[in-house]
């Protein structure tokens, strides 16, 4: 690399850093804006290469550090600096989309246990208590607004209110205290898709090349998900009948098989339609309100089967897991 290629390539690692510690600070505002922390690591790697792609994440966790505080460096340190990696290498190797989706996965599990551990190690703090606790007390400063209304105005509304709250506040409650692992795996899941979707949506504006992801009509799990999902079950099983309690393990595993197979259903439903000889406006209208009612009326259960369905038998005949 010549001395002006060299110079460039610090200098837009530089100006990278500058924007993912721009990122940070606006994430103590909007939470979510956190969730594209990747990105720009991602188009730099395919601009300039792993290297540099480092030497820049690393230099916006000691401003971040110095700026928001050792803790917060700390957090993005350990959690999203090694997530943005794995994206940034998947793409700069080149990989398909879906194995840099596995790579970003794989890397956010992993850091998220390793966060959790740390802060329960060195701070003292237990994550999941804390998200509890956190949750507890923003329902009850609700409830209690909205039991502070004056009973004159709308009354029977506001005891429709407080009653749905309570049924929140149950389900936020078991949710966070039982399926906590899945809802890592999903988190995990999204975040590594949107980073790399919108830098595919991103990479022509800056003359690259980025794998995109197929076509979700022709998505597929590998048929060997559920023999894998069938022997960790199995194990789980086993691991009961020596007396340890896996019944949290069981559900979130159960969890996980379910939603796969919803999204595997409405890959079939798209596939479908795709076939059909309906204008493509009329597609998505009738894709949307297939969607709709399955999660908003109970019929979720049989895109789910369908999906069980097609992983057995192959109903689209595509022959090949995406």
């Amino acid at each position: 690399m010549n001395r002006n290629n060299k110079t460039s390539s610090i200098t837009e690692a530089a100006m990278i850093a500058g924007i993912l510690v721009i990122i940070a600070f606006l994430s103590s505002f909007i939470s979510m804006a956190t969730l594209f922390y990747p990105t720009p690591a991602i188009i730099l790697a395919k601009r300039r290469g792993i290297k540099y792609t480092g030497l820049s994440l690393l230099a916006a966790d000691i401003i971040i550090s110095i700026l928001l505080g050792a803790t917060t460096g700390f957090m993005y340190f350990i959690l999203y600096t090694p997530f943005s990696l794995a994206l940034a290498y998947g793409a700069y190797r080149d990989e398909s989309a879906n194995k840099t989706l596995l790579y970003g996965t794989a890397a956010y599990m992993i850091s998220f246990v390793v966060l959790i551990l740390s802060m329960n190690a060195f701070m003292g703090i237990n994550f999941v208590e804390q998200l509890k606790t956190t949750y507890m007390e923003s329902y009850s400063m609700a409830e209690e607004m909205l039991s502070n209304i004056p009973q004159g105005l709308n009354a029977q509304d506001v005891d429709s209110a407080l009653e749905n709250m309570k049924i929140f506040r149950d389900t936020s409650n078991y949710i966070i205290t039982n399926l906590f692992p899945a809802m890592v795996v999903m988190v995990s899941v999204i975040a590594s898709y949107v980073n790399y979707l919108i830098a595919v949506k991103f990479s022509k504006r800056f003359s690259i090349n980025i794998n995109k992801f197929v076509s979700m009509s022709h998505f597929s799990f590998p048929r060997t998900f559920m023999i894998a999902m069938a022997a960790l079950l199995l194990i789980s099983y086993l691991l009961g009948g020596l007396g340890v309690n896996v019944s949290v393990i069981q559900l979130n595993l159960f969890s996980l098989v379910f939603l796969a197979m919803v999204l595997q259903g409405i890959a079939v439903v798209k596939f479908f339609l795709e076939k059909s000889q309906m204008k493509k406006s009329l597609k998505t209208l009738t894709m949307f309100i297939i969607i709709y009612i399955a999660l908003f009326s109970g019929m979720v259960l049989v895109v789910a089967i369908l999906g069980l369905i097609d992983l057995s038998i192959d109903l689209r005949k595509i022959n090949r897991a995406v």
